[in-house]
């Protein structure tokens, strides 16, 4: 069984640079990793998901091990979009790191380094985080390294806040599971589960862990919750430090790697 100090850092991909047959290849030795993170999911979903979606940019951090087998992925996408009549730059994101190896929120850096990246480089127009979470350890993670996510139990969601996060995910092809709420929708994607993910699921702490369970109940079955997070540079910041401060207590011993 790999452990989590054997992960190192592969290469940054970008799909559209390689060859038909290269993608292929990587879309193929991606979706085999998949399998062992993710049900519900043919090989072709996956491609056009992760691979090749209909996105301006796509970027994918290789997670490797000492072998350099590959052992995770974290797939960054970027889409143009109109907000209140306004262009406005949506990141989206598929990721996952073999069972024996989270822990440490690893796909997470990849992400905040993608948006700061995108934030610096359009830095007048207004970036979000969109996504559709199917397991409450990723709510979890967003809501540890964030200040500012929606919806959150502690956080008020503003009208404007939430027209915004309508107009977005209803840009996106995933349905609804129900007509009255927009914002949990049908992804299909199902997490196997590590001993550590069924116990975070059964505790009552921390609040955000009760209220994905009660927002979205059928994250089992592959429905995900709509998430928003602006990307301003308070929140940029909050994340960036919060992200280091763990990393820097992990490597002096103080902090144990945990959901």
């Amino acid at each position: 069984m790999q452990k989590i100090s054997e992960i190192t850092r592969g290469r940054v991909v970008k799909p559209a640079q390689l060859s038909d047959s290269e993608r292929n290849v990587l879309s193929q030795q991606l979706y085999s990793v998949h399998q062992k993170i993710f049900a519900g999911v043919s090989a072709e979903e996956f491609h056009r998901h992760v691979i090749e979606p209909p996105a301006e940019t796509t970027a994918i951090q290789l997670y490797c091990a000492a072998d350099q087998s590959v052992i995770g992925y974290c797939a960054v996408h970027r889409y143009r979009r109109q907000v209140h009549g306004r262009n406005a730059i949506v990141l989206r994101a598929e990721a996952g790191l073999m069972p024996e190896c989270r822990g440490r929120g690893a796909t997470y850096g990849f992400g905040i380094v993608r948006a700061l990246i995108e934030k610096l480089s359009h830095p007048f127009t207004p970036v979000y985080y969109l996504g559709t979470l199917v397991h409450t350890s990723s709510y979890h993670l967003f809501c540890k390294y964030f200040p500012r996510v929606y919806p959150h139990p502690d956080i008020e969601m503003p009208n404007g806040i939430r027209e915004i996060a309508r107009q977005l995910i209803e840009s996106f092809p995933d349905p609804a599971v129900l007509p009255a709420d927009p914002f949990v929708r049908n992804v299909g994607w199902v997490t196997i589960e590590t001993p550590q993910e069924k116990h975070l699921n059964q505790q009552t702490n921390p609040p955000d862990v009760q209220f994905f369970k009660l927002r979205n109940p059928g994250f089992s079955r592959g429905h995900g919750l709509v998430l928003l997070i602006p990307i301003t540079w308070r929140n940029l910041s909050g994340a960036l430090f919060s992200r280091l401060y763990e990393r820097t207590l992990i490597a002096l011993g103080r902090h144990k790697p945990q959901l």
